[in-house]
């Protein structure tokens, strides 16, 4: 076996196998022996030509067999002993065949290559939060103001941002109704913009079953390329506005909302904020020191990882649309997107994502930070409490789902890398 292996930009590598005598001729003729069987070459009954005739007839399709073939046969040797440590299929460039002489060029994505800079000692400051009654009372305000119930405006009430409208609407461009612009009933909260451009602000102080035009533009990049750019007049009524009619706080309104009291209700909340804000300063202090790290490590990433993870992402969040009653293409539609500009939004995070978790890998390796089988079971113990249930019988049902193995897997993985960042945390000054 003779290969050569060249290292390519964006950690792809090129290699070049080199094959020649009996193991090129044998196979090709088992190639020529697999192709005969259904073979259908003018002049011969099916199955019956000669080699030399399939040869010719089939050329491009046993050199395709010959390469199937070697490739099975050298692939594992040479990631092996070139410790080659692909994450994506190969992609066959080139192949020479010539008698007995063969050669075949493929590129394949890699494991970046990993230069890890300064983790230990890192500065950040972490900050501070002080409770006060006012951050109390607005989160308390922002309670009540989420039970609060649409009721009829008013006669002469005039809309306002903060309103909901019953509005019935048809959009028209160049004076032609276009698909999908139009609806007898839509609920609409002023303020939201889930309308393009100025929309919703020109409807501040309709009155109940006034009727008028709104002219906006769609974006120049909206992804209806029919609508991109182009002014459109919207002929508007509005069936009715509804505002929002707030409960009392009292005594009541507490022991509905779960607590036992107004009192009860501001002693658990300010507890509940001092503990969020806490997660919350832990977690901006611990992503500043990720932040560091990410910028002191050097390392491409391979095109396929990135597109996988994104792919990944977007997955995602159909399964999160689709638990809201949308799906993509809805969303798309209603953000004024298009795929090609979700994937490039998605991209920056996808990055991130992926350099942080290669980088916590490398340190956990070189600094041999490893879970124990106990620190595996504590976490067991808690992932099986999120579904109240004690470790046995979670064990027990993802054995029967046959994941079991896989589950522990990503768990001592996830397991891991926290431990890793800890470890990040408590090297720093």
């Amino acid at each position: 076996m003779n290969y050569e292996v060249k290292k390519l930009d964006n950690s792809v590598v090129e290699i070049t196998l080199k094959v020649e005598g009996t193991e090129v001729s044998t196979a090709k003729k088992e190639a020529v022996k697999k192709i005969a069987k259904d073979a259908e070459i003018p002049g011969f009954r099916k199955g019956h030509a000669p080699a030399s005739a399939i040869e010719s007839h089939y050329e491009d399709v046993i050199k395709e067999e010959i390469t199937d073939a070697i490739l099975k046969s050298h692939y594992e040797a040479i990631l092996k002993d070139g410790q080659i440590n692909p994450v994506d299929y190969i992609k066959t460039t080139k192949v020479d065949l010539d008698g007995e002489n063969f050669a075949v060029t493929f590129m394949i994505d890699v494991f970046p290559e990993i230069k890890l800079g300064e983790y230990k000692g890192l500065e950040a400051i972490k900050n501070t939060f002080e409770m006060n009654d006012e951050i109390v009372n607005k989160e308390i305000e922002m309670m009540v103001s989420a039970k609060s119930n649409l009721e009829d405006a008013a006669k002469d009430h005039k809309a306002e941002m903060g309103d909901t409208l019953d509005l019935a609407f048809e959009g028209f461009v160049d004076g032609v109704a276009f698909e999908g612009g139009k609806s007898e009933s839509h609920m609409l909260k002023l303020g939201t913009k889930s309308f393009i451009d100025t929309f919703e602000e020109q409807l501040v102080g309709y009155e109940k079953d006034q009727e008028g035009e709104i002219v906006v533009n769609f974006p120049t990049e909206y992804n209806a390329e029919n609508l991109a750019g182009k002014e459109a007049t919207f002929k508007v009524k509005i069936n009715a506005i509804k505002v929002a009619v707030t409960p009392e706080l009292n005594d009541e309104f507490a022991k509905e909302a779960g607590f036992e009291s107004v009192e009860d209700l501001k002693t658990k909340k300010t507890e509940e904020i001092k503990n969020r804000e806490k997660a919350r300063i832990e977690g901006e202090y611990r992503q500043t020191l990720l932040n560091q790290v990410l910028a002191n490590t050097e390392m491409t990433l391979p095109l396929s990882m990135i597109a996988r993870e994104i792919k990944r992402r977007i997955a995602e969040m159909e399964n999160q649309l689709k638990s809201q009653g949308m799906n993509l293409e809805m969303y798309l539609q209603m953000s004024g997107s298009t795929m090609d500009q979700l994937n490039e939004q998605i991209k920056p995070m996808a990055i991130e994502k992926i350099k942080l978790d290669l980088i916590l890998d490398e340190i956990a390796k070189v600094e041999k930070i490893e879970l124990t089988e106990e620190e595996l079971e504590t976490k067991l113990v808690e992932v099986a409490s999120m579904y109240k249930m004690d470790a046995d019988k979670l064990k027990e049902e993802l054995t029967k789902a046959n994941n079991l193995e896989n589950f522990t897997m990503n768990l001592r993985v996830d397991a891991t890398m926290q431990k890793t960042v800890e470890f990040i945390q408590a090297q720093a000054k």
